[in-house]
């Protein structure tokens, strides 16, 4: 959210020559570590910024929710920008070329963007690439992948930058690796669609028409992503990832 919201950002800045302050529906100006270094952002209340609302309850894309489900509106993000540190490239340095995979969704009381484990284990050990995957202790691995661990999430993000591409779920990664002009790609469920925070840059693969913002577990996110197999994501990376 904080990277479509720097997105966001950008785009206001290219029409206007401002710098933006992002508001969040209390009013104040908000920060966030994602927006550390951009010359677009202001973190902190000044003269001259012209302000937009983006955060919690007032984010372009969600039309309202319930206790059950999220609601979506038409949406396009503009790729975000992330200013990377000497010191971060330096961390990243090392895995320079590696391809990224990310197997893990965050639980908000479902998984519902989650491709099966297995799946993504498989991919790995049939892929032929050296892949990294990143997370802080406690993060669940793949087995034959480079393991990174990574105490914020810029230092994975620095680390995608130097990667040859992205393949996960959509997630913060897969805007991070719109932001950074990585390639990717990205499995959606049911839950969400690319129309809504997708990139057509992106090779995005998904086994639904419609969408159900459901908030909680989901049958049929499950059927959507069991439905993508491991031969369709595998030839994507082969071919996306030269």
């Amino acid at each position: 959210d904080e990277i479509m919201a720097s997105g966001h950002a950008k785009l206001v800045h290219r029409e206007t020559g401002r710098r933006v302050a992002i508001i969040g529906r209390n009013g104040v100006v908000r920060k966030h570590p994602i927006w550390d270094h951009n010359p677009h952002i202001a973190q902190e209340p000044g003269p001259g910024l012209l302000n937009i609302y983006n955060g919690g309850g007032v984010r372009p894309y969600i039309y309202g929710k319930s206790e059950t489900k999220w609601v979506w509106k038409a949406y396009t993000p503009e790729p975000g920008e992330i200013y990377l540190t000497d010191e971060e490239k330096a961390f990243a340095a090392p895995y320079a070329g590696m391809v990224m995979v990310e197997p893990n969704v965050k639980n908000s009381g479902h998984t519902n963007k989650a491709w099966p484990f297995e799946r993504w284990q498989a991919l790995v050990q049939r892929s032929g690439m050296r892949m990294v995957q990143c997370g802080p202790p406690g993060t669940v691995w793949l087995h034959g992948v480079t393991g990174v661990f990574t105490h914020t999430f810029r230092q994975a993000c620095a680390v995608l930058a130097v990667s040859r591409g992205f393949v996960g779920t959509e997630g913060a990664l897969h805007h991070a690796a719109a932001a950074l002009d990585i390639p990717a790609v990205v499995l959606w469920s049911e839950f969400i669609a690319p129309e809504y925070t997708g990139y057509k840059t992106q090779h995005n693969i998904r086994k639904a028409s419609g969408w159900c913002g459901s908030r909680l577990p989901c049958k049929s996110c499950y059927a959507s992503m069991v439905a993508i197999t491991i031969d369709e994501v595998l030839a994507a990376i082969q071919g996306d990832f030269k």
